[in-house]
């Protein structure tokens, strides 16, 4: 930690955060990158990972996530995709930042998993392996469509 503060430090060399912008905008951008380096492992020094009690205060959310969101045509099967939430969750590798970062980590992460889920059913139904693409299969494609409408909104 006291070498991403040290090399933020170095590279501010005194001057703001809205100075640096105006006079370099490489570092500005490098200070800012750093900056979040340094609350992520100031989160994980904190013992800020997400838990399964999170997991069950924001169970409806998941699931509406999963359900709503991300199912393409029927294709997702919620208890691989809650079983493989869980298994995230459990690996301890998801950390926040603020009580208030939970909920979108939660929602950004339900959507993940489920779309995930719906490909690697569309896949298995279709008998495609993982190398087959879009542009050889008009299932994967017209998921792949879904996906991207899906994570721009």
């Amino acid at each position: 930690m006291t070498t991403l503060q040290n090399q933020i430090n170095e590279i501010k060399a005194g001057r703001t955060l809205a100075q640096l912008k105006k006079d370099d905008k490489k570092a500005y951008y490098k200070v800012k990158s750093l900056t979040e380096k340094l609350s992520i492992e100031k989160a994980k020094a904190s013992g800020n990972f997400i838990t399964k009690a999170h997991l069950t205060e924001y169970r409806n959310l998941i699931i509406w996530m999963m359900t709503k969101k991300g199912n393409y045509n029927g294709y997702l099967n919620l208890k691989d995709a809650m079983t493989e939430m869980l298994a995230k969750v459990e690996s301890g590798e998801l950390v926040y930042k603020t009580e208030k970062g939970i909920k979108s980590i939660v929602a950004n992460l339900a959507l993940a998993i489920a779309l995930e889920n719906c490909e690697s059913n569309v896949r298995a139904h279709f008998n495609l392996d993982t190398f087959t693409g879009s542009q050889d299969s008009s299932a994967l494609y017209h998921f792949e469509q879904f996906k991207l409408r899906t994570l721009s909104c």
